[in-house]
């Protein structure tokens, strides 16, 4: 899935055809308005794929890392970590601990498991998302929302954030709420 993609459906949503079709055809850049609409919907896909993953659908990242030290830095990450699920060694799952700029482990060869917050795209990017359960129309719907927003139009952006959230709560997996026991006479 594509950015322009998106953005394209984000635009035709909201009724701007003539843009989703300079952005289609990549003419977009020649029209000063255009271009200016293009780069503010590429910066409202940029805040939405990163809500997404921070809130909803977690980039879920693994890499093989050595620690020296007995640091791995998060500089040393290919992704900008956002929550470190698990550090495996040969031998099976090991202790580690959260330190502010690396996470602490005995020297070896690690593969670290975590979420990642995605990287800014550009229009002709490819989304960190594959398609399910996060996919165009959703994205798009996030996309007119802000754009909507940033445009003053308030209302249309309200339905819009609406169907986002919507499509949101259809597509996330939901927890079985925990069964109480019901209570035994001695």
């Amino acid at each position: 899935m594509l950015v322009s993609d998106v953005i394209k459906a984000a635009f035709e949503f909201v009724g701007r055809a003539d843009v989703a079709e300079a952005v289609s055809d990549g003419s977009y850049t020649e029209n000063d308005e255009f271009s200016r609409a293009a780069e503010c919907a590429l910066h409202c896909y940029n805040a939405v794929e990163d809500e997404l993953a921070r809130g909803f659908f977690p980039l879920v990242k693994e890499e093989e890392l050595t620690a020296e030290d007995g640091r791995i830095y998060y500089t040393s990450f290919a992704g900008t970590p956002v929550r470190i699920l698990a550090v495996i060694s040969d031998k099976g799952q090991i202790g580690y601990r959260i330190c502010p700029k690396y996470i602490e482990v005995k020297d070896g060869t690690y593969t670290v498991r975590y979420t990642c917050c995605p990287a800014k795209k550009q229009m002709d990017s490819a989304s960190d998302y594959s398609g399910y359960p996060v996919g165009e129309r959703l994205m798009a719907y996030g996309v007119a929302a802000e754009y909507c927003l940033i445009c003053g139009n308030f209302e249309e952006s309200e339905c819009w954030e609406n169907r986002y959230k919507d499509e949101i709560e259809r597509l996330r997996p939901h927890e079985r709420p925990r069964d109480i026991r019901a209570r035994r006479w001695v």
